[in-house]
Formats: structure tokens, sequence, C-alpha cells
């Protein structure tokens, strides 16, 4: 409308954008909730009673796995560092499953803190062998070590 001044008063928005713009806010609100929420830590599933395998058969396919691992190092399909590599996740691998906790990631101190002494000891002996710039030991050493390990666990 027109004033007597020959101003024209300003004009008002509609509705419509004031509930598009509440609109935008509550979808940005969402938005950033979903992104903020804390996230759920995935669950190991517990093992039902009586699926553990026996300990012979674990030690069977572990013993197995060892031979395997030092065959493929023997033939040159798998490289020393590698088949060392190979040794250590297969002792924690068993004493994972035999004591059902994820030893596959702990460190050998980690081990004799969740009282895995032999493991452990096994585990640092392989050590050298992993990380070392030379290799101070031959895989089949490394492999007779691991097996004893395996064949006198309890």
């Amino acid at each position: 409308m027109r004033d007597d001044a020959g101003f024209y008063a300003p004009l008002h928005y509609g509705a419509q954008w004031m509930w598009l713009g509440i609109l935008l806010l509550v979808l940005l609100a969402a938005t950033l909730a979903w992104l903020f929420r804390p996230a759920r830590k995935a669950r190991p599933a517990a093992k039902p009673a009586g699926q553990t395998p026996e300990l012979s058969v674990l030690r069977a396919r572990y013993l197995a796995a060892i031979d395997a691992v030092t065959a493929d190092a023997a033939s040159g399909r798998l490289p020393h560092r590698e088949a060392h590599q190979r040794l250590s996740l297969l002792l924690r691998g068993f004493a994972g499953e035999v004591r059902g906790i994820p030893a596959t990631h702990m460190t050998a101190q980690e081990l004799r803190a969740h009282g895995l002494g032999t493991l452990a000891e096994a585990v640092a002996a392989l050590y050298p062998a992993q990380f070392a710039a030379a290799m101070p030991a031959a895989v089949e050493d490394s492999a007779a070590f691991a097996r004893q390990a395996v064949r006198t666990w309890n």
C-alpha cells in the first residue's frame, strides 16, 4: 500500500516460507543428530556351551596349518618374514580358540596378562624373525618352536 508520502510499505513474506525454514532447520538438526550419534560396538557372539571343538581336534588342525606354512616357505611360495608372521598368527589363533579370547591382536605382554605365559614366550620368540632387518631364525626352527607350544598346551 502506498502512504501519503509516496512510499510503499514493506511486503510481508508468505506463511509457506516460514514453514519451509522451520522444516529445513528440523532436517539440519536431524542430520546432525544422526551424524553424531554414539556408535554401537559390535558384541562378539557368545559361544554356546559345547560348541568349542575338543583340544585334540584344535591341536591337529593348528599343527596341520603350521606344517602347511612351513611347506609353503620351504617351496618359496611364502617369504620367510611372512611365514614367521603366519606362525605367530596361528599360535595366537590357537590360544584364542581354546580360551575364547581375541588373542590374534594381542602383544606378548598382553598374552602374559591373560595367563597365556607359554604362548606369550613362543610369540615373543618369533618377534625377531618378524620384525628384524635380517632373518635371525629359519622358518623350520620357528615352526618347531610353534609346534612345541601347541603340543604342550593344556
